[in-house]
């Protein structure tokens, strides 16, 4: 076969190929960039200690399932040198929700590097705009890899449950622009996290659990088991299955914290003491 009928079959075949599908796989290919681009432009600003890029601002398309996908990217670039921890929820209330206009809760991960252990000293300085939440916490005991039907079925896989102090970093560039894919892209603000002593859930009523936070003396928030999304082991139960739907298996040792009971607020300095009730205590300080 001559070079000219070469060039022609091979110019045929790429016109077919690509004409065939060229819209969907253009597409495709445009999406992938820009999920890769928003996962660097917050893996730059990690590194370099900058706000968090409210990515909405200059990709309108962002919506729930694109920003999962930038999540897993960004999370991805952090595990080069850390590890995953465990899962957290976030925004399980209402309110919550319609403030950044979203309908459902939001799924972190938390890493490793800020696990911090009971009357550990936290340096404001490291975050843009510290936060506090008094959570609960359920530490898995063997290996989930599959989805969940009900919490019946995932308490045959938890250890222990533990209180749990979570401090995101709230340090976006724009809050008022801020948007709940926005915070998804962005883990959740997951940062740091204190675990008090593990104990079987045995017959402790989660969700009748109340927790008080207090700052130098003074109560600065209190709140329920059952703020979580109504019911703590379903809070638990739709945080691990959508953590598995977004790629991750749960090990052993890793622990689901499952939302905000009461309000989240501002780390201020001082000397705190969370009270969990039959869970325990926490104290920590702020500097």
């Amino acid at each position: 076969m001559n070079r000219k009928k070469v060039l022609a079959l091979a110019v045929l075949f790429a016109l077919f190929f690509f004409g065939a599908m060229s819209p969907s796989f253009a597409e495709d290919a445009a999406a992938e960039a820009q999920v890769a681009d928003m996962a660097q432009e917050l893996w730059q600003a990690h590194q370099s200690g900058k706000p968090i890029p409210v990515l909405s601002v200059d990709y309108p398309q962002l919506d729930v399932d694109m920003a999962y996908e930038v999540q897993k990217a960004f999370v991805e670039k952090m595990l080069a040198d850390d590890e995953v921890a465990g899962y957290k929820a976030g925004l399980t209330s209402k309110a919550g929700q319609d403030r950044f206009g979203i309908e459902v809760p939001l799924a972190g991960v938390l890493p490793a590097s800020g696990k911090l252990a009971d009357q550990t000293m936290i340096d404001s300085s490291g975050f843009h705009m510290a936060m506090l939440e008094t959570e609960i916490g359920f530490v898995v005991g063997k290996p989930i890899t599959e989805h969940l039907e009900a919490p019946s079925d995932l308490k045959k896989y938890i250890r222990a449950v533990v209180p749990v102090i979570e401090v995101p970093d709230l340090g976006f560039a724009d809050m008022k622009k801020l948007t709940g894919s926005d915070i998804i892209a962005a883990n959740v603000s997951a940062k740091q996290f204190i675990l008090g002593e593990e104990q079987t859930a045995g017959d402790l009523d989660l969700n009748n659990l109340e927790v008080k936070l207090s700052l130098d003396g003074l109560v600065v928030n209190t709140g329920m088991g059952s703020d979580a999304m109504g019911d703590q082991w379903e809070a638990a139960l739709w945080l691990i299955n959508t953590s598995l739907k977004q790629g991750w298996d749960l090990k052993p040792g890793q622990v689901v914290i499952t939302g905000a009971l009461g309000s989240m607020i501002p780390g201020k300095p001082g000397e705190y003491e969370a009270d969990f009730g039959g869970l325990g205590r926490l104290r920590f300080t702020i500097k």
